[in-house]
């Protein structure tokens, strides 16, 4: 199987988009409606630059064996003439997202292969991935390329991901591990694979990383939970940033409010409990964005002492 283009993927796609393109008679109708992303597999009219760009990272890398083995899949894939065409064309009507896990399982392996190398081969394999997203994002995809460029994730609002850069940004200044809890959360919340159970318990480790040294500088043991006791009980000590409605500095109600909810809706803590309840995607999404606007605050000083 000969591949040709690759030159042309990588203009076109490396470019960043500064307006949303959108055709001559969406225009001409004056349609305003943002295109519907596509949630399963790798559509058609993707279909070809994506296994041109999944074949040149399989055969450039040397990564066929490594993917093959990763996702478990059949010894006839490496036995072939081409194991990395096979890969890249590899498709299963009765599994929509195998071909998605090919990708994903690639781009994990890349990042694998050139941990600890020069900068120079780190800087290409995120250029390749940085194409891949292109291509992702011009064909109107849910599924976009992590920011570590180790996988693939569901693509998130615009404004949701504005929020969680200043999250990570603001919890960077105050606590190493604040970052890393944080994009684990969204990963494990967003992957293609996504575990709404990890992804809360890392939400939470995101704010306690946080709050922690901040409101119980000195507690042997601290958790979010008693962070929630601390600021309920000791409230009139705290005022927020921003104003109320008498022009006085607010109260921390929502911040209490906003650590309760994230607190007591990780139901699938404990075990046994009559409100005890496997997590929902919806609920991990909504704790994750909830733990970063916490982390945002707290790192930033919208909360502080009277």
């Amino acid at each position: 199987m000969a591949y040709r283009g690759m030159a042309v993927i990588t203009a076109t796609y490396s470019r960043p988009v500064t307006t949303p393109w959108k055709r001559l008679t969406d225009r001409l109708a004056g349609k305003t409606e943002p295109e519907p992303l596509w949630a399963e597999g790798v559509p058609d009219h993707i279909d070809v630059p994506v296994s041109e760009w999944l074949y040149e990272m399989l055969r450039g890398y040397d990564m066929a064996a490594p993917v093959a083995i990763r996702l478990k899949l059949p010894s006839r894939i490496l036995r072939s003439r081409d194991p990395c065409s096979e890969l890249a064309t590899l498709d299963d009507r009765m599994n929509p997202m195998l071909r998605l896990e090919v990708i994903d399982a690639t781009l994990g392996c890349l990042q694998q292969a050139v941990r600890g190398a020069a900068w120079h081969q780190r800087d290409a394999v995120a250029s390749y991935a940085r194409q891949l997203d292109g291509i992702l994002r011009e064909g109107d995809s849910v599924f976009t390329v992590s920011e570590d460029c180790s996988g693939l994730e569901r693509r998130m609002d615009e404004t949701l991901h504005a929020t969680y850069d200043k999250a990570m940004e603001a919890g960077a200044a105050k606590a190493q591990t604040a970052p890393e809890h944080l994009r684990a959360a969204f990963t494990e919340a967003y992957g293609i694979n996504p575990d709404p159970s990890a992804a809360y318990s890392r939400a939470i480790k995101a704010v306690e990383a946080v709050a922690n040294p901040l409101f119980l500088p000195n507690a042997p043991e601290p958790t979010l939970g008693k962070v929630r006791s601390h600021l309920e009980q000791g409230g009139h000590k705290y005022e927020m940033v921003i104003a109320d409605k008498t022009g006085a500095p607010a109260s921390i109600d929502a911040v209490v409010a906003m650590v309760s909810l994230l607190w007591h809706g990780q139901r699938d803590r404990h075990e046994g409990g009559p409100t005890s309840a496997p997590l929902t995607q919806e609920a991990a999404e909504t704790a994750v964005h909830t733990a970063a606007i916490l982390v945002h605050w707290i790192s930033n000083g919208s909360i502080r002492k009277k």
